[in-house]
C-alpha cells in the first residue's frame, strides 16, 4: 500500500480522530466520509466527483429492520457485481450508514440480497433507478427517483 497525501485526496484531519464512517448523507449517490476528532469539530467529506451509484435501502424484520448481516449485489445481463454487506458497524466509535451505495458499471437488471436468516431474493431494478427499497419481497422505488 502507498500512503496518498491529503493534498491529492481532499481528506484534511490532522490531530486525534475517535471514529470515521461512511454513507450517503446528502443523498446524491455518492458515498461521503465523516470524521470525529477529540476535542475538535466533526469533519464531514461530501463526496462531489464519484460517479453516482445505486441506493439500495433493505426493510427487515421488527428484530433487524436494517437488515444488518444482509449482503446485496447488483445483478447485469452478463453476471454479478462485486457484493457488499450491510453491518452494524464498522470501526471504533463508527457505524457506517445502512443504505448501500452499489457503483455500477452499466445499466442493472436486478438487485439480488441474501437476507440474514439465509434466505435469497432476487428484485428487477426499474431503469433509470436512483434508489431502491427492497423488504418483504416487494421493490418500492421512492417518487422521483427516476
Amino acid at each position: 500500500m502507498t500512503p496518498v497525501p491529503a493534498e491529492v485526496t481532499g481528506v484534511k484531519v490532522y490531530g486525534d480522530q475517535r471514529g470515521a464512517a461512511l454513507a450517503d448523507f446528502d443523498q446524491d449517490g455518492r458515498v461521503d466520509l465523516v470524521v470525529s476528532q477529540n476535542a475538535n469539530q466533526t469533519k464531514l467529506y461530501r463526496n462531489r466527483a464519484g460517479k453516482p451509484g445505486l441506493r439500495v435501502r433493505l426493510v427487515g424484520p421488527a428484530a433487524n429492520p436494517d437488515a444488518f448481516g444482509a449482503t446485496v449485489r447488483l445483478v447485469y445481463a452478463h453476471g454479478r457485481g462485486p457484493s457488499r454487506e450491510v453491518k452494524a458497524g464498522s470501526g471504533y466509535w463508527s457505524v457506517d450508514g445502512a443504505v448501500q451505495v452499489l457503483g455500477m458499471r452499466d445499466a442493472p437488471k436486478a438487485l439480488w440480497v441474501r437476507w440474514p436468516d439465509g434466505s435469497e431474493s432476487t428484485t428487477p431494478t426499474p431503469p433509470g433507478s436512483r434508489e431502491v427499497t427492497v423488504g418483504s419481497g416487494r421493490p418500492r422505488a421512492p417518487a422521483g427517483s427516476h
